[in-house]
């Protein structure tokens, strides 16, 4: 019997639902935020692909209230669920499913990119700025260890604060050939 998709790979494969993840990561964001920053969306599949979300358990709504008659939800999304893909996801993935999800992120970081550096306060904020690639030697274990470091250092600053300015980290981990 063949195993179906993982909630996961659900997530990182649909390019509408990989857009609002990274919208939603590390704040909290109402619907009306969703379709400022995601216009070329229509807002009838921007609904469906955050119900979709909601559902998979990835976005959690964290209030609700009501404006003109219709109710305006505020989102968050659990970043140790999206941050990485487990090793058990990671064996139900094809190669071109992992390609497609690789591409998809370099894609987003790209855009990401291409807007900070295009935005008007650039040399304000080239201190949160870097980028470089490191060549490691680890045995299985040491990367774990390494990875699970990593995650600890970074957990007090998953959450969103008053005075701290948003900062999206991307990691990557390759073996070499």
């Amino acid at each position: 019997m063949e195993e179906s998709p993982t909630p996961v790979l659900d997530v990182l494969l649909h390019p509408v639902r990989w857009r609002i993840v990274q919208r939603v990561l590390g704040r909290e964001v109402t619907t009306t935020d969703l379709k400022r920053d995601l216009p070329d969306v229509p807002t009838t599949t921007l609904y469906r692909h955050v119900a979709a979300l909601i559902d998979a358990g990835y976005l959690t709504v964290v209030r609700e209230r009501k404006i003109r008659g219709t109710t305006e939800r505020t989102l968050s999304l659990d970043q140790t669920k999206v941050g990485r893909i487990d090793e058990r996801e990671a064996r139900a993935m094809t190669p071109e499913q992992h390609r497609q999800a690789f591409l998809m992120m370099l894609t987003r970081l790209a855009a990401d990119f291409d807007r900070m550096v295009a935005s008007e306060d650039l040399s304000a904020r080239l201190d949160q700025l870097g980028y470089s690639q490191l060549a490691l030697y680890v045995e299985r274990d040491d990367l774990a260890t390494i990875q699970d470091g990593f995650a600890q250092l970074v957990e007090p600053y998953l959450a969103e604060a008053p005075g701290k300015d948003r900062v999206v980290l991307s990691v990557f981990a390759l073996p070499d050939s």
